[in-house]
């Protein structure tokens, strides 16, 4: 039993599950187990049931009071309300009802029975008021043709004559389709019913008074809105709307994947009314045709056909939604004496204009249902085919499987292979779809393809098609797979295990020619051949010694010859820098770096002139373990460690990172005693790498050469600018042999020859980098780079209005009024909540003109600020 919900401690928990423990954690719960309830710490005496029979859980819905309606169902505990979960496997009874003052029907999934429809009619009769939480059409989050404007309403769209059309045998003889009969019931009991619209993200800001609403509207000014529907008024006398959505909407804002035009009479009064209320004799209900505005970021359960973790809409907080939802409840708890609106003082709706395609029995399906196939092992009816973690499974969930591939050391390049996909871990018998392998080099580039179910190959390199394992009774599951790879790739590549795009295990494997002999004696390699060559091959090398051995840890050193470089990982300390060297070993890469280790042999062949450097730009894959000098660079960033010291060498808008190893017996002293950072120096040395990052190793202090003394660059003015102003940054450049010929600077790609003079929204907020650069008549070159950052305060949210119509983003002066009015409004909020709402309201009323009435890049300062 949950007798409250502490927010800070369910954050706290929320964060240690993200650290620590992975999807699936919630422990197998269902219709048989203890409901949740919340009992609020100043009880009012009234208590509200929360349905949670009719599929609440289902695909992404996770619309229970711990879990993605807790924020909904803590806000009515906090105001007295003593708050409980439904749960059970017999159909919906008067008396489950009877105990509670309002009952809450979150975006139902499975259809209510007649049984279930009387029951919730002679409830609201005898005094009881239920709230019905629908969303647009085509949700279907369960994939059983019906979605939860169908479900409330009573009927299916194109299916009116028949619930069951389109069910195999199963569904149609499941319990759940028992005694589930089409009728216009919403309508015929309410005077209401859901349209089969689909608007998409719009703001509700047609707002029916509080004075003319029973007070249900007070303090409420917009409603957000992230695909739902509106209801049709069939009966004025019992049926009211209360909140509708703009006028003159097009096809362009409704929801993207809707099935028709989306927005049926132009938006406003005549789309009909958003959120609505009505009254049955002594009981009532309310209406909305969106679960977003009621939904929180925090969903309890997996997704019960996919196991996987949900994602939910973090909306009770936005705009005003909460402010109308629970000031809804609290409406539907009051009980009054009158028997419909035609009894009070408030005004009638009209009739809502109907197509011809809305009356029940005209309605048709536009496409085939459900709109995708569900899983296969999926039944929709039956809990037991359920994923674990999801609510109503009959397995526990399980931890994170373990994966693994299965495949040959050297994997061949010139026909096909086979890789297992082992998965271990699962529940006995358990199907896991979504899986998908590709094997790829580093950068990304994509080099095999996997053979499909029927023997024909994909036409591109990529990942394979998806397909799905299933445990053996131990809970391990096999995939063989047969793949080939582009013509000629050698040595490493990556292959990796994804999950509906999430990646789950990489490993290095390698590439060579099939029916390669690992036993037979290696015959002798260009060292450049020798690095081509996969990992765990074994090589002979032959070259010159270029490092003194030792110098890098044990008695290892560098070796060069016409092709390439390598390094050799060796413990003798019998060679010397300079002997010609002939080298038998392994080949691996350690840290990035391509290696000879475990040697069987090293022979000497004599003494040679050490390679010559070879002048480059920038360190790369191409260039490593070789001697190389890197001209006209400015240093920077100098750091010392107790086992060596290291600087970055700019040219060009280029960074080399330098390392000087104590070793080598340069001291820093040393080097400080002859440069600083600003000096222009070549240096030469040896191309490595270290991880990520590419390193010169310089060996001897003789391989710095001064090259002259380059401009310094003082610290900046400023670090921060208004992005609705106007800013200049001073650069202050000075040059000791008064020669400076020129300065620039430079962020995000803009450029300023001397001082950058900012203009008004010209970036976004954001930090950027600011790099200045000096340059003198004798071609020294002096880089600094800076973060600045672009800010606007919640102060200035006005002016960015005004910026922004001054500049012509804004297409009109009325929406440049309509949008300065809700800034104003974020920046009066009360408290931190009302804020994040109201901003909410504003950026998804940016969202929805944008491209009509607001500049699309427009949208990207407003972005840019949440």
């Amino acid at each position: 039993m949950i007798v409250s919900k502490n927010k800070f401690m369910a954050f706290m928990f929320a964060l240690l599950v993200g650290l620590f423990i992975i999807p699936g954690m919630v422990m197998a719960e269902g219709p048989t187990d203890p409901a949740p309830e919340i009992n609020p710490e100043n009880p009012n005496g009234k208590s509200v049931l929360f349905d949670n029979t009719h599929g609440q859980t289902a695909g992404q819905a996770d619309w229970v009071i711990d879990g993605a309606f807790s924020d909904f169902a803590e806000g009515i505990a906090e105001n007295g309300y003593h708050v409980k979960e439904l749960r059970q496997i017999d159909p919906i009874e008067l008396e489950d009802l009877a105990p509670y003052d309002v009952f809450i029907i979150p975006e139902a999934n499975i259809p209510f029975k007649k049984s279930e429809q009387d029951a919730m009619t002679a409830y609201t009769e005898n005094g009881g008021s239920i709230f019905f939480i629908s969303d647009h059409y085509n949700a279907d989050r369960n994939k059983n043709r019906w979605d939860s404007s169908e479900i409330m309403n009573g009927f299916r769209r194109g299916a009116y004559q028949n619930p069951t059309k389109g069910m195999d045998e199963d569904e149609i003889t499941s319990e759940a389709m028992q005694g589930v009969e089409s009728s216009d019931w919403l309508s015929d009991e309410f005077g209401i019913r859901f349209r089969f619209n689909a608007p998409g993200t719009v703001t509700a800001d047609q707002i029916v008074a509080s004075t003319d609403a029973f007070g249900i509207t007070e303090g409420v000014d917009e409603v957000a809105m992230h695909a739902g529907s509106t209801l049709a008024i069939t009966n004025p006398d019992v049926a009211k709307g209360i909140v509708y959505l703009p006028e003159n909407l097009t096809v362009n804002d409704k929801w993207g994947p809707a099935v028709d035009e989306g927005i049926y009479h132009g938006g406003g009064e005549a789309e009909g009314p958003y959120a609505a209320i009505a009254k049955k004799e002594d009981g009532k209900a309310a209406f909305i045709g969106d679960s977003s505005p009621v939904e929180d970021a925090t969903p309890k359960y997996q997704n019960e056909e996919t196991g996987d973790s949900k994602t939910t809409y973090d909306g009770f907080q936005e705009a005003d939604d909460a402010e109308l939802l629970l000031n809804i409840v609290d409406w539907l708890a009051q009980q009054e004496d009158y028997q419909t609106f035609e009894q009070t003082d408030i005004t009638l709706d009209e009739v809502s204009p109907m197509l011809d395609k809305e009356i029940p029995e005209n309605t048709t399906q536009p496409e085939d249902e459900p709109w995708t196939e569900p899983s296969q092992g999926y039944d929709w009816y039956d809990m037991s085919t359920f994923a674990p973690g999801s609510y109503g499974s009959e397995q526990e969930p399980v931890e994170d499987p373990n994966y693994s591939f299965d495949h040959a050391d050297v994997l061949p390049n010139d026909q096909s292979f086979t890789i297992d996909v082992k998965v271990e871990g699962l529940n006995p018998g358990q199907t896991v779809s979504g899986y998908e392998v590709g094997i790829y080099l580093d950068g990304g580039q994509q080099i095999a393809k996997v053979q499909n179910e029927d023997g024909s190959w994909p036409s591109y390199y990529g990942y394979s098609p998806s397909f799905s394992v299933t445990a053996n009774e131990n809970g391990t599951a096999v995939k063989s797979l047969t793949v080939r790879v582009q013509d000629g790739v050698e040595g490493d590549a990556n292959l990796r295990l994804r999950q509906s795009g999430n990646n789950l295990y990489t490993t290095t494997v390698a590439f060579g020619e099939a029916g390669e002999n690992p036993d037979q004696e290696p015959e002798m390699l260009t060292i450049q051949e020798a690095r081509n060559t996969a990992n765990g091959a074994e090589a002979t090398v032959e070259g010159v010694i270029t490092s003194a051995p030792g110098t890098f840890g044990g008695q290892g050193f560098y070796l060069q010859d016409d092709t390439g470089g390598i390094y050799v990982f060796q413990h003798d300390n019998r060679y010397e820098k300079g002997q010609k060297v002939t080298v038998t070993g392994e080949l691996t890469t350690y840290q990035g770096l391509k290696e000879l280790a475990s040697i069987t042999s090293i022979e000497v062949q004599g003494t040679e002139s050490l390679p010559g450097y070879q002048t480059v730009d920038v360190l790369d894959g191409s260039n490593q373990a070789e001697r190389v000098t890197i001209e006209g660079g400015t240093i920077a960033n100098v750091e010392s460690y107790y086992n060596a010291f290291e600087f970055d060498l700019e040219v060009n808008n280029q960074t080399t990172r330098v390392r000087v190893d104590n070793r080598t017996g340069v001291s820093f002293a040393d080097f400080q005693s002859q440069f600083e950072e600003g000096d222009q120096v070549s240096v030469s040395g040896i191309a490595s790498i270290y991880g990520d990052t590419y390193q010169l190793l310089l060996l001897s202090m003789d391989d710095i050469e001064s090259s002259g003394t380059a401009p310094t660059i003082s610290d900046l003015n400023i670090s921060v600018f208004d992005i609705t102003e106007t800013t200049t940054i001073s650069l202050d450049v000075k040059d000791v042999d008064d020669d400076l010929a020129s300065v620039t600077a430079t962020i995000d790609g803009e450029k300023w020859n001397g001082n950058p003079v900012i203009s008004p929204l010209q970036f976004t907020v954001d930090e950027y980098e600011l790099v200045v650069q000096a340059e003198d008549e004798m071609g020294h070159i002096a880089q600094r780079t800076f973060t600045v950052e672009a800010v606007l305060g919640m102060n200035q949210l006005d002016e960015l209005i005004e910026a922004g119509a001054s500049l012509g983003y804004i297409k009109d002066d009325k929406t440049a009024d309509r949008l300065e009015k809700k800034a104003n409004n974020v920046q009066k909020a009360k408290n931190y909540r009302s804020q994040r709402g109201k901003t909410n309201a504003l950026l998804h009323q940016l969202e929805a003109q944008s491209g009509k009435k607001i500049d699309e890049d427009y949208l990207a300062y407003w972005q840019s600020l949440y």
